[in-house]
């Protein structure tokens, strides 16, 4: 856009004050705008109810809310322990090999034992029912 001054009428004359505004039957009404910010207060609780949402999910997933959905793992994994002979223990819903470790030894400091637990069995994932067998 361009705007071309002719310098043959200058100066210019104000003519005509600004316009009155009125307001039109029917018409729709002004949504309410923050002043400071220009934000809608139903963007502003939009964002609010989706930060709640997004936090809520999070804490779920950290607390193992959807550890049911995933796949169970082969077959193979999960029995490779067992097929050593030897004392065993059943897996229960829950157990670590810590808290493995606990229920064998009851007092003293079990790291010792974790890690021949670990040498033993190796990282595969604990499913209930699985047998772990106890080194000596």
């Amino acid at each position: 856009m361009a705007a071309i001054v002719d310098p043959h009428r200058l100066p210019l004359a104000v003519t005509s004050h600004r316009p009155v505004l009125r307001g039109l039957a029917g018409g729709q009404q002004a949504r309410p705008v923050s002043t400071a910010t220009g934000i809608r207060p139903v963007a502003v609780l939009a964002v609010a109810l989706l930060f709640v949402v997004v936090v809520a999910g999070v804490l779920a997933l950290g607390r193992g809310a959807f550890a049911g959905l995933a796949p169970a793992p082969p077959a193979a994994t999960s029995g490779t322990a067992s097929s050593t002979s030897g004392p065993t223990v059943v897996v229960h819903r829950g157990d670590t090999l810590w808290s493995i470790a606990r229920r064998l030894q009851p007092t003293g400091d079990v790291r010792p034992l974790v890690d021949r637990l670990v040498a033993a069995r190796g990282t595969a994932a604990l499913a209930p029912g699985d047998r772990v067998a106890v080194p000596r």
